[in-house]
């Protein structure tokens, strides 16, 4: 039950990490434009 629990926390940070990069990087290219 920990190990799930684990994982799901493991993939949600990894998630809220790629949609902060994604945010991150399309404000740089609007600003670069």
């Amino acid at each position: 039950m920990s190990t799930i629990t684990i994982t799901s926390y493991f993939g949600f940070l990894l998630a809220a990490l790629t949609i902060t990069s994604v945010l991150f990087i399309g404000l740089s290219k609007i600003r670069l434009i």
